[in-house]
């Protein structure tokens, strides 16, 4: 009866007495020491509540809690609650756990099970049993196993923000000093797991306010392996540790997979420091190649400048000659802007098949700057720079995005919005280079300033309606410097000399009306002056070729001059400038028609709906044949019989602002015309099944037809007619865009001019067709993914995307995400297929046999025919297969450039093997993933340079 009792008092929490703690008020300090519990092992295993056996032995025993459906209460308390001896610590230690306590008086320890944490100051620590000695001021701490026997609640020691887990330890609060078994302490993306180890809680001093812990430790391994044995790692027989500071290490050796290397090492030492230091770039690659020997890649240096810039200086190094030395900066500020900066310079020795020695040198240049949006609201610097010499990346670089690429573009500029007369500044650099031709075009400066749409009467007094508040005008003008060469005589005067130097600004008003309700008419005018630093002159070259001419009567001869040499120019400075006027009025409305059916209709088609866009334009320009500019006298246009009175062609004419950086006045007489278009939409309405609801169908989009009639011109007064359109089905996969020029006169053979000319007859007065084609192109595009066939199959609708920037983000976190592989399909869900064709039909004549009543033959011609494929195959969550690219060009009957690539995740390692087949280049290599230590990998690879020569041979 009287355990009853008490066990009903035990479950109220009120139960004080024989050393047993069940509530957060602790032991009661003044219960007599003299029935102080006997000490009993700690128990085996960490149970939900205290087990009988670990009961202590005294004259009351208690019922099993075990037994008890309630669970069992947290528990806390401190050492300030028992009486402390007078050498005690100087701060009173804080204890809790989760499952159960008990104190030993007798021994003045606390035992504490369950979650248990016992801080003191700034040292923390956790564990699933602890035990606390508040008399000689130890602490013990060590798992349990959990209920299929796995430690669980190892140890883990914090001091002021640096932490360590292990298998046991022992503590002296006094002295701050420890021993420590199986320990594991993470820096950065460093383990440093250890053997049997001790420590001295704030040993070193940072600085004036931080000290750091130092670590001793036998038979350590320094591994970014996570797992806890660890895969690879450098062990050491002694270390020394001071964390977030540094690692040394006595004699050491490399291990892989728990056996050691003979790579070995007689000291080292590691940074543990988190953030930037000063420190040692390790190679990023060993390497050996027939052509280049022996190397090592991105040797180097790292170098913290500031606190807002790296620096990153590296070499790359090969036995017989051919270097690279490489620097890398990175900077950003935040809110403010971020960028980096890329300078390589390539030295390339490659022997040929006759052991001749041929060096190819070249730089190479990158730099990329990005403002924030925050930074400023109406000015922003951007863009990025890549330039090259001597395609020194497509020698030194294997992979595919380098051999592909054609053009190199760089854009740098700056723009300032001016909010108060609403216009815009944009001054910067722009730069071209082929890969092909090698040439280069620079831009700089490049500027232009413009203005919005200016409404320059709509203040003024009257009605809002009134015609000339719609009055518009927009100003713009373009100042430009353009050099160009190759990109091994680029930085040379030669390229100086020949840069243009250019300036035009341009005005224009216009006025937007209502007519008839159904009729907007706009009448616009255009003014634009262009400024040349430099003309084009005309000259004959000198070669002047003589005929002898023998009388065939008499036998006199006498020589003939048949040519006096062809045509040339050159540009000389000199200011010159042209100006241009134009004026007209536009007409344009919109024209409906409808079709419906009755109810569903056919096949769910419910109605057609055709919008039709006429527009007429008339307009006029005047006669700039016989301009001259007003600053330098220099003519607009040149006959070429005026330069050459020989051979030249009166109809010819020659500009001196020709092939220039903003051209030439058009070559033509005063003009008056008009020109026509019309636009076309073709929708189609239909009942959709699945949600009952009618959908509008696009069947045609932009069906155009456009032409001129000139009234000035004396025949051919009608241009050809040109039309274009374009269409796509089953949800955008397949596009097609058609354009097709069609000329409603005759083409007929000239002998005089021994070609083919248009000739003022129409097709109508032989009996023909009205019009006549003179070319057809098409291209049929097709672009379709696995998820795209699901979705067409599925009848899923297309999502409409809002936010630019939030799809980008879903679309890579879908790049990055392993697919659940549900069926076979989903294997292949990022595998995407391109498929492009492009023909055309030109109207071709037989020149070989002319023919004056020949009217061409429409002969079809396959410009392009290829199909390619990209995308991942995960086959497993550690295999994947890269395809970069794959295809064939059915024109040329090849296969076009493939790439293909696989990747073995090891875990801590990766083994990667790509493959460029058609330049004979692989790369293998198993590394260790990025981190601290990846210059661990074992590479083997061959270059362009390499493989051309086995191809070869």
């Amino acid at each position: 009866m009287l355990l009853l009792v008490m066990a009903l008092t035990l479950v109220q929490g009120k139960l004080i007495g024989a050393g047993l703690v069940t509530s957060s008020g602790g032991a009661s300090p003044a219960y007599p020491t003299s029935t102080a519990f006997q000490q009993t092992p700690a128990p085996a295993a960490a149970p939900d509540t205290l087990p009988a056996d670990t009961l202590p032995a005294g004259p009351i025993q208690l019922l099993r809690p075990d037994l008890d459906t309630l669970p069992a209460p947290a528990i806390s308390g401190s050492t300030a609650e028992f009486i402390m001896s007078s050498d005690s610590l100087t701060a009173p230690v804080d204890y809790a756990a989760e499952d159960s306590m008990w104190v030993d008086f007798e021994a003045q320890e606390i035992h504490l099970y369950g979650s248990a944490t016992v801080d003191y100051q700034t040292i923390s620590l956790k564990a699933n049993h602890i035990v606390l000695n508040y008399g000689t001021n130890i602490v013990f701490a060590e798992p349990l196993p959990d209920s299929i026997g796995r430690p669980a609640g190892q140890p883990e020691f914090s001091d002021g923000g640096q932490s360590f887990v292990a298998k046991e330890m022992r503590y002296n609060f006094k002295t701050k000093k420890g021993i420590v078994y199986g320990t594991t302490t993470t820096q950065d993306d460093i383990f440093v797991r250890g053997g049997k180890s001790k420590f001295v809680s704030g040993a070193v001093r940072i600085d004036d306010t931080t000290r750091a812990d130092v670590i001793y430790t036998e038979g350590a391994i320094f591994t970014t392996c996570s797992d806890e044995h660890p895969h690879f790692g450098i062990r050491t027989r002694k270390a020394k540790v001071i964390p977030n500071k540094l690692a040394v290490i006595g004699p050491s050796n490399l291990e892989i997979m728990g056996v050691p290397t003979p790579l070995w090492l007689p000291f080292g030492f590691f940074p543990l420091k988190s953030g930037r230091s000063t420190g040692l770039l390790f190679p990023s690659d060993y390497q050996y190649s027939p052509q280049f020997g022996y190397g090592l890649q991105g040797v180097g240096w790292f170098f913290p400048i500031g606190e807002h810039v790296n620096l990153q200086v590296t070499a790359d190094y090969y036995l017989k000659g051919t270097y690279a030395l490489n620097t890398n900066v990175r900077y950003v500020r935040r809110y403010k802007y971020s960028g980096s900066f890329n300078a390589s310079f390539r030295n390339q020795q490659v022997e040929d098949d006759e052991l001749n020695i041929n060096t190819n040198k070249g730089i190479s240049l990158q730099w990329s700057h990005r403002q924030d949006r925050s930074a400023h609201p109406t000015f922003n610097f951007g863009g990025s720079l890549n330039f090259q010499t001597n395609l020194v990346d497509q020698r030194f670089i294997n992979s595919y995005e380098v051999a592909s690429q054609n053009v190199i573009r760089s854009s740098m500029n700056m723009t300032k919005q001016f909010p108060g007369i609403k216009s815009t500044l944009t001054a910067g650099l722009n730069h071209s280079q082929s890969n092909q031709t090698r040439q280069i075009t620079v831009n700089f400066p490049d500027a232009t300033f413009q203005t919005q749409t200016i409404y320059p009467l709509r203040n003024l007094p009257g009605k809002q309606s009134a015609w000339w508040k719609k009055l518009s005008m927009r100003y713009k003008n373009a100042l430009r410097t353009e050099f160009s060469g190759a990109d091994s005589t680029f930085f040379t005067q030669a390229t100086l000399d020949d840069g243009q130097y250019g300036f035009r600004h341009d005005v224009t008003a216009a006025v937007s009306l209502n007519v008839l309700k159904y009729f907007n008419v706009s009448p616009n005018i255009s003014y634009e002056e262009v400024y040349y630093g430099k003309t084009r002159d005309y000259r004959l070259d000198g070669n002047i070729t003589q005929d002898t001419i023998i009388d065939p009567i008499t036998g006199e001869e006498r020589i003939e001059v048949s040519s006096l040499g062809d045509i040339i120019n050159e540009l000389n400075p000199g200011l010159a400038s042209y100006r241009t006027f134009s004026a007209g009025v536009s007409v344009s409305t919109q024209l409906f028609g409808k079709v419906k059916f009755r109810k569903k209709g056919l096949l769910g088609l419910q109605g057609l709906r055709h919008v039709m866009k006429p527009s007429l334009n008339f307009g006029y320009q005047p006669n700039y044949l016989n301009g001259r500019d007003y600053i330098s006298d220099t003519p607009y246009f040149i006959a070429e019989n005026e330069i050459d009175p020989l051979n030249g062609d009166s109809t010819t004419f020659l500009s001196p602002f020709a092939n220039q950086i903003f051209g030439a006045p058009t070559a033509s007489e005063q003009r008056l015309g008009i020109g026509y278009s019309i636009a076309n939409l073709f929708e189609a309405k239909v009942w959709n099944k699945k949600d009952s609801t009618s959908q509008n169908v696009k069947l045609f989009q932009n069906i155009g037809v456009s032409g001129s009639y000139d009234f000035t011109l004396d025949s051919l007064k009608w241009s050809t007619v040109r039309f274009s359109g374009g269409t796509q089905f089953f949800k955008g996969v397949t596009r097609i865009n058609v354009s097709a020029t069609m000329d409603p006169y005759i083409t007929r053979y000239d002998a005089a001019k021994e070609s083919y000319q248009r000739v003022d007859v129409f097709n109508l007065s032989e009996g023909r067709f009205p019009l006549s084609l003179t070319n057809l192109s098409s291209t049929i595009s097709t672009n379709i993914t696995v998820q795209k066939i699901r979705e067409l199959f599925q009848g899923a609708e297309e999502e409409v995307v809002t936010d630019l920037e939030e799809e980008r983000r879903k679309r890579r976190e879908e790049e990055t995400t392993l697919f659940e592989e549900t069926d076979l399909l989903s294997l292949f869900e990022r595998f995407s297929i391109r498929h492009t064709f492009n023909f055309r039909f030109v109207r071709e004549f037989n020149t070989d046999d002319p023919d004056v009543d020949d009217r061409g033959t429409p002969v079809f011609q396959q410009i392009a025919n290829s199909i390619e494929l990209r995308g991942d195959l995960q086959l497993t969550n550690n295999w994947r297969v890269n395809i970069g690219q794959i295809g064939y060009d059915f024109t040329s009957k090849r296969i076009t450039y493939p790439y293909l690539s696989f990747v073995r995740d090891l875990h801590c390692w990766e083994m990667r093997f790509s493959w460029a087949p058609q330049r004979n280049t692989y790369q293998f290599s198993i590394a260790v993933k990025p981190g601290t230590l990846d210059f661990i990998n074992l590479p083997v690879n061959q270059n362009r340079f390499d493989g051309g020569r086995l191809l070869s041979q």
